[in-house]
């Protein structure tokens, strides 16, 4: 039996050794001397620590371990295919037309007032419908489901909805990794052609030029003195964090690692916003500080160049009008009319001429109305090697 069960690991890929196998049978046989059994699942237990070292190879040690001792038959290699098939039979996630068509529509006013409605009435978990709070279907309220006017509330970014007009779930938004090497020379090969050389600062002897022009002379002295040729190009990055930026995470890292690497420029600047931005970006990832346009404005010359990077997937009332959410500063009361996230990306254009966008979607995504209406006021280019060089001619040129 035994040994049928060494065999099964081997054709489990399980690469157990012979004197792995005796060091289990020892052990087997100092538990079964001392109580005169032992149970299955001791038998289980004391199996995978001598005979799978390494956490990969569990799967292949529990199907060699049922095949030989259990009862039932051993779980199909499909079982994750059948798995998931069972649970998208159980929960439709794609809605044909009509009941798209057929979703509940409100206004902003409504869809509050509705939601505190549900919210008093609901008293368990609800899947697939067009009321309650749950997922899938056509609710207002929830997530993973269809509803070109609802509020996301937990769940993940789904690729293909993305209607939500506002999203309720924790803040936990990825920070972007600054150490990342893999990959990040190439964009550092790209960004160098930033490079914007220019002489400034007080002058300085150059000895050797001294010297040839003295020669030139016939032995006449003459002083050659030159300012320092120096990188003064400044470069902002504005990252879009969390929500459907989390799959494109390990992009925005390389990009985000290789411009902290870089001492070609003279200066380096990071800031943050979710989604689209109104009258403020973030310091940081956290967002513990806060710097608004204007201030941006001032603090930077007017050639400095800029980079936004997001996907600027977003709810289209997000983008064109102005903020309703209880954190914008509208609702905290403040008296200045805001501006929509599209109006106030115009003016940090007009503030920034030298300006560009880069989409970590592919191209062929890109027909969103958000996207498109973006790209009518920046130049917008695709987060990848070639598209990052066609960006940095767009830069060069303004």
């Amino acid at each position: 039996m035994f040994l049928d069960f060494f065999y099964q690991l081997r054709l489990e890929k399980v690469p157990a050794s012979t004197g792995e196998l005796l060091s289990f049978l020892k052990t087997v046989k100092h538990l079964t001397d001392a109580k005169g059994y032992v149970s299955l699942q001791s038998l289980y237990r004391v199996g995978r620590a001598n005979l799978a070292k390494d956490i990969k190879y569990y799967d292949g040690y529990d199907l060699a371990f049922s095949k030989t001792f259990g009862r039932l038959e051993a779980v199909l290699p499909n079982f994750r295919e059948v798995l998931l098939q069972w649970l998208n039979d159980i929960l439709k996630k794609d809605l044909t037309p009509e009941e798209i068509e057929r979703a509940p529509h409100f206004s902003l006013e409504q869809l509050w007032e509705e939601l505190k409605k549900r919210l008093a009435e609901q008293t368990e978990k609800h899947d697939g419908g067009s009321y309650w709070i749950g997922t899938g279907g056509t609710s207002p309220f929830g997530n993973s489901g269809v509803n070109p006017q609802g509020l996301r509330m937990g769940g993940e970014e789904e690729p293909q909805g993305r209607s939500a007009i506002s999203s309720w779930n924790d803040r936990n938004f990825k920070s972007y990794r600054s150490d990342m090497i893999l990959d990040t020379r190439s964009v550092q090969m790209a960004l160098k052609e930033l490079r914007l050389f220019q002489r400034e600062g007080r002058k300085e002897i150059q000895i050797e030029k001294t010297i040839e022009r003295t020669c030139k002379n016939g032995g006449d002295l003459e002083i050659v003195e030159e300012r320092s040729h120096e990188n003064l190009l400044r470069l902002i990055l504005v990252l879009d964090m969390g929500g459907s930026m989390t799959p494109h995470s390990d992009r925005v890292s390389r990009l985000f690692s290789a411009s902290r690497a870089m001492s070609h420029f003279k200066e380096v600047h990071t800031f943050y916003f979710h989604n689209i931005f109104h009258k403020y970006l973030f310091n940081s990832e956290e967002r513990d500080g806060r710097i608004s346009i204007e201030r941006l404005h001032q603090k930077f010359r007017k050639n400095t160049k800029l980079i936004l990077v997001g996907d600027a997937y977003m709810a289209p009332y997000e983008l064109f009008a102005p903020p309703y959410n209880p954190y914008s500063s509208f609702a905290r009361g403040e008296e200045e009319k805001p501006l929509s996230g599209l109006q106030s990306l115009e003016r940090l254009r007009e503030f920034f001429p030298s300006s560009i966008w880069l989409n970590p979607e592919p191209i062929r995504f890109w027909g969103a109305p958000t996207i498109e209406a973006i790209e009518s006021k920046i130049p917008m280019f695709e987060l990848s090697l070639d598209g990052i060089k066609k960006g940095i001619k767009q830069l060069l040129r303004t």
